[in-house]
Parts: C-alpha cells; sequence; structure tokens
C-alpha cells in the first residue's frame, strides 16, 4: 500500500472515530441529563434524540469513511459487499475508541453531577446500587433477565434494523428515496426502534456504543463487573450487546441479498 492510500486511510478511520463518538456524546448525553438533573426526558425524547445523533455522524462521514460507524456494519460490508479488508480492524477501533474517549468526555463535563449524585444517594462504584449509574453509559440486565431471551431480541432487533437500512441504501431506489435523505431515514430508523423497543434495556445495534464506554466504566471503579454486572451468569452480560448485533445484523443482511433484494 503506497503512502496515499495509508493517508486515505488514516484519514477515513479518524471520521470514523470522531462519526462514532458524536452519536455517543449526543445520545449518552441525553441519558445523563435525564438521569441526574432536573431536564427529564421521556423515552420519546431520548429516541429522538438519538436518531438525529446518529442522522447527523452519517451526514458528517459519508463522503469520506461511508459512515459504518458500527463493527456490526464494517463486518458485513467486509463479508457481503467487497469491503476492503484492509480496513476492517482499523475501523473497527476507530470506532470503539471513538465511543471510549467521548464517553470520558461526557464524564468530564459532568464529572461534578456525577459525584454529587453519588454522595446523596450513597453510591458506591461496583455494587448493586452502582449500577443505576453505569447503566447511563451502557445496557446491564434486568432483574430475574434470562440470557438466551435478551440473545434473541437483541438478534431479532438487529436483524429487522438492518434489513430496513439495505433497503433504504438499495440503489434502485434513488429515484424515489434521494441519496441525501437517506441518513435521516436511518437516524429515524434508529429512533423508531429506540422509541417502541427501548423498554427492553437491551437494545443497543452497535457493538461500539456499548463496549467503548464499558471499557471506560471498568477504569473507574466497576473493574470486571463492568462487563459481567452483578449476576453468576455462566455467560458474561456484555456479549449480548456487542456479540449479538454482529451475529444479527450479518444474518439480517444475508437475508436481504438472499430472499429481498431485486
Amino acid at each position: 500500500m503506497n503512502l496515499r492510500g495509508k493517508n486515505k486511510i488514516f484519514q477515513q478511520c479518524i471520521i470514523e472515530f470522531l462519526g462514532t463518538g458524536l452519536i455517543i456524546f449526543f445520545s449518552i448525553g441525553c441519558l445523563v441529563t435525564s438521569k441526574l438533573t432536573n431536564f427529564h426526558m421521556s423515552q420519546y425524547e431520548i429516541g429522538m434524540i438519538w436518531g438525529f445523533s446518529v442522522a447527523l455522524s452519517i451526514y458528517f462521514s459519508i463522503s469520506i469513511s461511508g459512515a459504518h460507524l458500527n463493527p456490526a456494519i464494517t463486518i458485513f460490508l467486509w463479508l457481503f459487499d467487497k469491503f476492503n479488508k484492509k480496513k476492517v480492524i482499523p475501523y473497527i477501533i476507530s470506532q470503539i475508541f471513538g465511543a471510549f474517549f467521548f464517553t470520558i468526555l461526557i464524564y468530564y463535563m459532568y464529572y461534578n453531577i456525577l459525584i454529587s449524585f453519588e454522595h446523596k444517594y450513597n453510591i458506591i462504584r461496583g455494587t448493586k446500587e452502582s449500577f443505576q449509574l453505569a447503566s447511563i453509559f451502557c445496557v446491564y440486565p434486568q432483574k430475574n433477565y434470562i440470557f438466551i431471551d435478551d440473545f434473541i431480541k437483541e438478534a431479532i432487533i438487529s436483524i429487522i434494523f438492518i434489513i430496513i437500512l439495505m433497503r433504504i441504501n438499495d440503489k434502485k431506489n434513488f429515484f424515489i428515496i434521494q441519496k441525501t435523505t437517506s441518513p435521516f431515514l436511518i437516524g429515524m430508523l434508529v429512533a423508531i426502534i429506540n422509541i417502541s423497543l427501548g423498554s427492553l434495556n437491551n437494545v443497543t445495534l452497535n457493538p461500539a456504543h456499548d463496549l467503548g464506554p464499558r471499557i471506560f466504566l471498568s477504569f473507574i471503579g466497576w473493574g470486571k463487573l463492568a462487563f459481567t454486572g452483578l449476576n453468576n451468569s455462566t455467560f458474561p452480560y456484555f456479549l449480548i450487546p456487542t456479540v449479538t448485533p454482529i451475529l444479527g445484523i450479518n444474518l439480517g443482511g444475508w437475508i436481504y441479498k438472499k430472499f429481498i433484494k431485486n
């Protein structure tokens, strides 16, 4: 690979880093605001902010990196759409690190409020009570959850998500759906999923969105419990929001290409 090619990949990785980070910045930012301040938001408001943050990030990055912004999408495009395999690992690292870095920014900006919340309710990080705070940044199991049940729900939602996304981006639709509107439609798709299914508590669709913040939490007091949650499950809970979207999106993409695409 020549120097020009390396510089282009570096630029694309920077955009993936920033684009994924912007989704984190706005979506987790609204959750922190709603949870820890008097400015409470409904599930509808949070879902819409989440969707608009995805749309803006796609508009920001699509012309340079293709706006993957999601390791599951990158893997899918590599397996099924001839995406350059040399870019797969750099893209995924950039996405996860973008989520990690922008989580640090949110934590810094809300640090005093977070500390005051912990002191007010006598919350000690790593205890059962502390997971109401940790759940702002990434998902944790609800009481009496069943691992396989949550796994199947996340997989189904991921399959539906990628099928609709592929249909929106189908080049044959461009005479009806202009390319400039597809990022908005994808954002609205994310918003609808979050509004209608957000109560399931395990809807992520994006491994980077969950793994980046989870890694950060492990450094600031939650340790290995950031990955497992407080349970005795044989399977660490973080496998659901990180591995299941990859499986679901690739299965859904295969279904689309095999049975739906014209």
